[in-house]
């Protein structure tokens, strides 16, 4: 079995709570403009706070082609420039779209991440959804769920063994060695899912972890999920349940008020750019991400400032952490209930560095106090 089978996450074998308390981690997805040098410095300035305040991960994305997100196109180089300002922190890349890729580069990539943090990486993957993106290999658009499950196994397979096996280009089977070797005998691997049962089932049926997020569920019909994947490891004779992590956009201030107003007019301007991004994969002839259907958007794209209004609303009400410290830890203990081991904090959809920052000291406050055994109810 590799790293991912031995990781139980904090819950017992037939996916109860268990003791570890909820995790914590960074997560970035800046939308921005024609120039990232901010985007870049807040990255590193957090990563570097949140290393000292004893969070357990920071992660960076694979994006191409758009504002959401443009910032990291390539989230080997981002987690390189983090392992050099940190010293304990887990540094993943969520996504990496693994059928834009060789995976024999993947490896080596992120072989040099982990050499560089001294065996700290680790990494989701998924199959990708937008076709502009396939722009870069749009011969493994169609093909693109098949292939990141193959990419899956012979990433692991390369990264344990240090061998790779493939055809030259005279068509001879060959075996290679993989340099640099990496620290860490195994990869941790996370599957990114959305709201496709089939995905979650299918990263249980591989032994991976997941990374989900709340834009296209809410915490409910998560746990669902979250059982159907426990489910589907169990059944593939993985040892534990795995380990479930959640993105959810993060604000918080010591006013719920204060957190409103600045984390939801932040979020209301970002998700305009998704919408955005969703808008333009459509008119090329795909689909939404989540795999939504075309004029699902095209007939939103008409009334884009409400959508994004609806959308700011929904996560107010329970899907996000945007609030007071006191109402994201009871939001947090709420998605612990569900099943959920961590929350990936999205931080930098709020532009100014300062507010950032100070929010994640607040973070660090939230963590505490979701860990913090429940006060006993008193009968009356």
């Amino acid at each position: 079995m590799n790293a991912d089978s031995r990781q139980t996450g904090s819950q017992g074998a037939d996916g109860s709570a268990g003791e570890r308390p909820l995790d914590f981690g960074v997560f970035f997805f800046a939308a921005v403009g024609d120039r990232a040098e901010e985007t870049y410095r807040l990255m590193l300035d957090a990563a570097r706070r949140a290393d000292e305040l004893g969070f357990g991960f920071v992660s960076t994305p694979e994006r191409h082609f758009h504002r959401f997100g443009g910032a990291f196109p390539n989230p080997a180089v981002t987690s390189a420039a983090i392992a050099a300002v940190t010293s304990r922190i887990q540094i993943r890349a969520g996504s990496v779209v693994t059928p834009l890729h060789p995976a024999a580069r993947i490896v080596e990539d992120f072989a040099m991440v982990d050499g560089i943090s001294g065996g700290r990486v680790a990494i989701s993957v998924g199959s990708g959804w937008n076709v502009n993106d396939f722009v870069i290999a749009p011969e493994k658009y169609e093909t693109r769920r098949e292939q990141m499950i193959k990419d899956v196994t012979d990433i692991r397979t390369a990264w344990r063994t240090g061998h790779w096996t493939g055809p030259n280009p005279l068509g001879a089977e060959t075996t290679l060695p993989v340099f640099p070797r990496p620290v860490q005998d195994d990869l941790s691997v996370w599957v990114t899912a959305s709201r496709s049962e089939g995905t979650f089932r299918e990263a249980g049926r591989l032994g991976c972890n997941i990374l989900t997020h709340l834009e296209n569920q809410d915490v409910e019909s998560l746990s669902d999920k979250i059982a159907l994947y426990r489910t589907a490891r169990a059944e593939a004779g993985w040892e534990g349940p795995g380990k479930v992590t959640v993105m959810m956009h993060t604000y918080v201030a010591d006013d719920a008020d204060e957190a409103r107003r600045v984390g939801g007019g932040a979020l209301r301007d970002y998700l305009l750019s998704a919408i955005d991004l969703e808008a333009l994969a459509v008119e090329a002839g795909g689909r939404m991400s989540g795999n939504k259907q075309g004029r699902e958007v095209l007939s939103a794209v008409k009334a884009q400032r409400k959508l994004a209004e609806l959308g700011v609303n929904r996560y107010l009400s329970g899907n996000s952490l945007i609030g007071s410290v006191e109402e994201c830890a009871g939001t947090a203990r709420r998605v612990r209930a569900a099943g959920v081991d961590e929350i990936a904090c999205l931080v930098d959809f709020v532009a100014d560095p300062g507010l950032v920052l100070a929010s994640l000291e607040r973070v660090a406050a939230v963590r505490r106090e979701a860990a913090a055994p429940a006060e006993p109810v008193l009968a009356a």
